[in-house]
């Protein structure tokens, strides 16, 4: 009889019969099934044992789904402390390998042990300070994951959007599980259309996994096929296709969101964050062709994209999406004097988006439009609120992290605002210019000018309206000629602009204290009439 210990967890398998127990006897509570697939690995320590063998000897070669093993090896992975997963290995495409430890009953006698210790006790510590010392208090580093979009290969009539959905839903899932990291869309979505190696992208992204695939859909069925690659090895863990009604696009969805958590998370289905299933797919695609129109910020572009969540409210009134679109779009409409007047513009936003809130508070976009409104208004206190659950629901979406720096900066507390963005570089590796544009409005209230130019300066496509902020930090470097040549950039697409506007623009409250007039000052000093 073969017993295995296993140093990470302390526990020990009886390789007999598949049975755990811990150093003092209490057995480890596993399910039959998974019981019974350790019994099969541990009587073939070191070979691959097949998908097939384990239909056999579990399930008596009755066809049974990829998860049924899937959730099995996830188990005994967590109950053995393989985090590596270096005992219980994945052989891609083929099935499983126990690589076990040393057997105990070769073990010798403990007091043999220990006569056989004394001579290398001193060496074993020296190695353990050295071990300890190079890596320091070093973070766990968790699996991070990179979701590409989907290749789309819809006729024309239907290309676009719908990909985007199941990419974008796909990420915001997988984002609620503890146990790895998801990239953020700005980032992975930067290889649509650009045929990479997934090792590369591994490197650029720092991901450990991608996942892949295309969608297709003909009017009424939707194909989509789904790949998990290795970016070390470039080695597939699974891949999948799937075949369902345009209605079950949440299905597939979350289909693809379990089976990549139970490869790369080792979580178990009982695990998985609770979320109900969406039924809203219309809303949703409207919204995302909303935000395409978006992109390019002009008054007819926002008629076209509020006209879109408008029909979703109308024709979907129980779906928060157009609530949340709608209550977005209100802000530039009230910053930019589309709609007036401005206090009542973002109190409707307000109310839009706290319509969402009761209609799906488990949706981390309507506390993030709560949240952008409130930040608008001036409550920031309330706004900082809404932003830390939008990150607790989805910490992998890097515009949350950027979003919630604003209020944090007018309250004072800078330090955190730094720290919010500084996870939005971490979730978004290729982070665009907002994130920069903020950083160095960070930098410059903290009166750490030249790190807020280097921010200001990395922007690829500076927008118009982050002038002000540059001239502001300018002035603090006592570039007196350079920040008044930004100012005139800005000046110069917003003829009739006024210090007297700029000062009811910012809030009066800024903080700490000072923050206002300093501020005022700089776009003075700059030129601004």
């Amino acid at each position: 009889m073969k017993i295995y210990e296993f140093e990470r967890s302390g526990v020990v398998l009886d390789g007999l019969d598949g049975t755990l127990k811990t150093a003092s006897g209490e057995p480890v509570e596993l399910r039959p099934q998974s019981r019974e697939v350790l019994r099969v690995l541990a009587s073939a320590p070191n070979r691959t044992v097949t998908k097939d063998e384990f239909s056999q000897a579990i399930w008596e070669g009755r066809q049974v789904g990829d998860d049924s093993l899937v959730q099995c090896i996830a188990e005994i992975r967590a109950a053995i402390g393989d985090t590596q997963r270096s005992i219980v290995q994945t052989v891609p495409r083929k099935g499983y390998r126990f690589n076990p430890p040393t057997a105990s009953k070769t073990d010798p006698p403990v007091m043999q042990k220990a006569l056989i210790a004394l001579p290398v006790i001193g060496l074993v510590i020296a190695l353990l300070a050295f071990l300890y010392w190079q890596n320091g208090n070093r973070e766990k580093r968790l699996p991070v994951v990179a979701v590409l979009p989907l290749d789309d290969l819809s006729a024309a009539p239907h290309q676009d959007y719908l990909n985007d959905a199941l990419s974008e839903g796909i990420i915001t899932e997988l984002a609620r599980f503890p146990q790895f990291r998801v990239v953020a869309r700005n980032s992975s979505f930067q290889f649509r259309s650009k045929p990479t190696d997934v090792r590369d992208i591994g490197e650029m992204l720092s991901a450990d996994y991608v996942l892949e695939g295309s969608q297709q859909f003909d009017g009424e069925r939707l194909r989509v096929t789904a790949q998990l690659v290795e970016t070390d090895t470039g080695a597939h863990v699974f891949a999948d296709k799937y075949e369902r009604n345009i209605s079950d696009l949440f299905v597939v969805q979350n289909d693809i969101v379990h089976h990549v958590a139970s490869e790369v998370g080792q979580a178990l289905l009982s695990d998985m964050p609770g979320r109900s299933a969406p039924r809203d797919v219309d809303s949703r695609l409207r919204g995302l062709q909303a935000r395409n129109i978006m992109t390019q910020l002009t008054y007819e572009n926002w008629q076209k994209a509020i006209a879109l969540e408008e029909t979703s409210i109308r024709e979907e009134p129980d779906s928060a999406w157009g609530y949340i679109g709608k209550s977005l779009m209100l802000i530039p409409a009230a910053v930019l004097g589309w709609m007036q007047p401005r206090d009542e513009v973002l109190a409707d936003a307000v109310e839009l988006a706290r319509t969402a809130l009761r209609i799906d508070p488990e949706n981390y976009m309507s506390h993030y439009a709560l949240a952008r409104v409130l930040s608008r208004q001036g409550k920031h206190a309330e706004s900082i609120l809404h932003f830390e659950r939008a990150a607790k629901l989805n910490p992998s979406d890097s515009i949350v992290y950027i979003g919630m720096s604003v209020p944090l900066l007018y309250s004072g507390r800078t330090e955190e605002a730094l720290d919010a963005l500084h996870k939005a570089e971490k979730v978004d590796p290729l982070h665009g210019d907002w994130l920069r544009w903020q950083l160095g409005l960070a930098y410059w209230q903290k009166n750490e000018c030249e790190k807020a130019l280097q921010a200001m300066q990395s922007m690829a496509s500076p927008p118009i309206a982050s002038n002000k902020a540059l001239a502001a930090i300018l002035v603090c470097l006592e570039r007196i000629d350079q920040a008044k040549a930004a100012m005139a950039k800005f000046l110069g697409t917003r003829p009739g602009y006024t210090l007297q506007i700029e000062a009811k623009a910012v809030p009066m409250d800024w903080q700490p204290d000072g923050m206002y007039e300093r501020w005022l000052s700089s776009m003075k000093q700059s030129g601004m009439p």
